[in-house]
């Protein structure tokens, strides 16, 4: 939640801050002095949010660390509700979890987030220029930048799960789709069916039910098996903390982001994979 009234910055804010508003500008930093933030979920992801959300410098950070209402660590039918709620009062969603050496973040900011980049600037020649047509070509001066103003557009938590993978289109653009958003789906419906994530002291039950998850999910989609193979099982156990460390960075960026309408989103998914070391944004929904 943004406050209203234009926040003020005092000189020790401003020195103390002084690299990041280099960085976004004073304009974001006094939309993020305005900002207060509810956090569900202080497990290791959470904390490290709440780390980089402390460190941008928000004016308040609600703490909430309960089951029953935690976004980072709750079921996906609890998640799509509050989602839900969330998008009717235009209030912006924030998700994320982390599976071992797997993470994902999930964002939904609304039908239409506004925001602002940075960009270099185009200069236009001037109608007098005789040095032929090359000199009549708009050029880019790599010493001037200038804002330029974009909108993006969201879908809710329960359109990004749902897409109909039967469609040609959608089809047509699986060999592109990374895997780890299948991934998600087993986890999730693990968690829902089990009311847990999977124990590593339960590890020979829990990789059997997760492979049967993982066929049943398939199927469901109408997609093959074989499209997540089993070498997953090994790597969704417990939380591990150098993965929280990235997913947190990642999700709290985009909270930053997102408050001070500064430089583009993510949309709508971030997925992270330790074993490979990298991570993949990518936008499911229904368009």
């Amino acid at each position: 939640m943004i406050e209203k009234e234009d926040p003020v910055i005092s000189e020790e804010e401003a020195a103390q801050y002084d690299r990041q508003i280099r960085l976004w500008g004073l304009d974001a930093q006094k939309r993020l002095r305005g900002s207060r933030v509810l956090l569900a979920g202080l497990g290791g992801l959470g904390a490290e949010v709440a780390k980089n959300l402390i460190l941008a410098g928000v004016k308040g950070l609600t703490l909430l660390d309960h089951e029953q209402v935690c976004l980072t660590g709750c079921s996906r039918d609890l998640m799509i509700r509050v989602d839900q709620l969330c998008s009717k009062h235009n209030i912006k969603v924030f998700c994320g979890d982390v599976y071992g050496y797997y993470g994902y973040m999930f964002c939904n900011l609304g039908q239409a987030h506004n925001y602002v980049e940075e960009k270099p600037k185009v200069v236009k020649p001037s109608g007098e220029s005789n040095d032929g047509p090359k000199a009549k070509k708009a050029k880019v001066d790599p010493n001037e930048t200038t804002m330029v103003k974009k909108t993006a557009s969201f879908c809710t938590l329960k359109e990004a799960l749902a897409v109909d993978w039967t469609s040609e289109k959608a089809k047509a653009g699986l060999k592109r789709t990374p895997v780890d958003y299948f991934l998600l789906q087993v986890l999730l419906k693990f968690r829902t069916d089990k009311g847990r994530d999977p124990d590593p002291q339960s590890f020979p039950e829990d990789s059997q039910l997760l492979r049967q998850i993982r066929d049943d999910v398939l199927e469901s989609l109408s997609l093959n098996s074989d499209l997540l193979n089993d070498d997953f099982i090994s790597y969704c156990f417990s939380e591990m903390s150098p993965v929280c460390a990235v997913v947190g960075g990642v999700l709290g960026q985009e909270v930053v982001k997102a408050l001070s309408q500064r430089d583009a989103p993510h949309r709508n998914f971030f997925f992270f994979d330790g074993r490979k070391g990298n991570g993949v944004v990518d936008y499911f929904g229904p368009n």
